[in-house]
């Protein structure tokens, strides 16, 4: 997936090249974004108050490539970030930030450029592998692939204003992915686990009583159900921008039997993915960004550190670096 990936995204930055503008002839293509870089950097002697030194760094690019002829558009937007804190050089960083983004959409124009017949894909996944901290630092629950996740759904794109618009697609496949058969046979990320069965065999004149896996966990799940996308960008004040887009998906396929992630009955069986963001531009090279995202999904595990037995998920960052505008 990493070789098909890299070339995917050349291939959508290229775009503005083939497409620019030509001879003052206005091109069907847009493009534009933003290519970050953040650092922080905290240093203690003899610091009654105590802390501990760190770096903290984090790289971030955000780019779309819309096309819009006639009765046609075509909206792609990349989303990649990652991030690790240093607290000790000589060892292994902790990742603060991790994601790819990939969506795609296909729309023709039903009416007056507010409705749209769509096709949309989204891809997620992260770069490296991630760890259960509370634990320890080799405890990994989570790498490329693994998961992954795939969407492709036909529906209805309604845009009452350039701020807001909301894809309903009531017929959405998507597949999850968990390139990992360790994760895979613990039934990660909603996979089907491992079969095991208990096995007894005497030994001369003990009885010995073990357990022995008797089928791989499935790396890979399929849904059908209904998704739908919503997103609001708004420049509050001058050079302040706020976006959000939520993400739910609900599965047809999902039986009032089932069990969730941990082998109860679900208790919402609709997942939610919200990321909220607020970017203050101080000038051309330096901004501050603030992001929180929420997550529900029952098919995750809570993290065995963690206090309680939420599927609630979130993440906050802050951070202030250098920004440049991509045209």
């Amino acid at each position: 997936m990493k070789k098909l990936l890299l070339p995917l995204i050349a291939l959508l930055l290229s775009v503005n090249v083939a497409f620019a503008q030509d001879g003052g002839i206005e091109s069907p293509w847009t493009h534009g974004g933003n290519i970050g870089f953040n650092m922080a950097q905290s240093h203690f002697d003899n610091w009654s108050a105590g802390g501990q030194d760190n770096i903290n760094l984090l790289g971030l690019l955000k780019y779309d490539i819309n096309y819009k002829k006639g009765n046609h558009k075509w909206d792609n937007s990349l989303d990649l970030q990652l991030g690790y804190s240093y607290f000790n050089i000589d060892k292994k960083p902790i990742k603060t930030d991790d994601r790819i983004f990939l969506s795609s959409l296909y729309g023709y124009n039903l009416k007056n450029d507010k409705w749209f017949l769509t096709v949309d894909m989204t891809f997620q996944t992260q770069f490296a592998n991630g760890y259960n901290y509370g634990v320890d630092s080799t405890n990994r629950i989570s790498g490329f692939m693994a998961p992954g996740y795939i969407t492709l759904g036909l529906g209805v794109q309604w845009v009452p204003s350039e701020h807001f618009k909301v894809n309903v697609s009531p017929l959405t496949g998507r597949m999850t992915i968990v390139n990992d058969q360790k994760l895979a046979d613990q039934g990660a990320f909603g996979v089907k686990k491992a079969e095991y069965e208990d096995v007894t065999e005497i030994i001369g004149t003990d009885t010995i009583t073990y357990t022995r896996m008797t089928k791989h966990g499935e790396t890979v799940r399929w849904e059908l159900g209904a998704q739908l996308i919503a997103e609001f960008n708004y420049e509050i004040f001058e050079n302040v921008t706020f976006t959000s887009k939520l993400i739910a998906f609900y599965d047809y396929l999902h039986k009032s039997t089932d069990l969730n992630a941990l082998g109860e009955k679900y208790t919402c069986p609709i997942d939610f993915d919200w990321d909220n963001q607020l970017v203050m531009k101080v000038n051309d090279w330096l901004s501050c960004n603030i992001s929180a995202r929420l997550v529900y999904d029952e098919d995750v595990a809570p993290l065995s550190s963690y206090p309680g037995t939420t599927f609630r998920q979130f993440k906050e960052v802050m951070s202030l670096g250098i920004s440049y505008k991509i045209p």
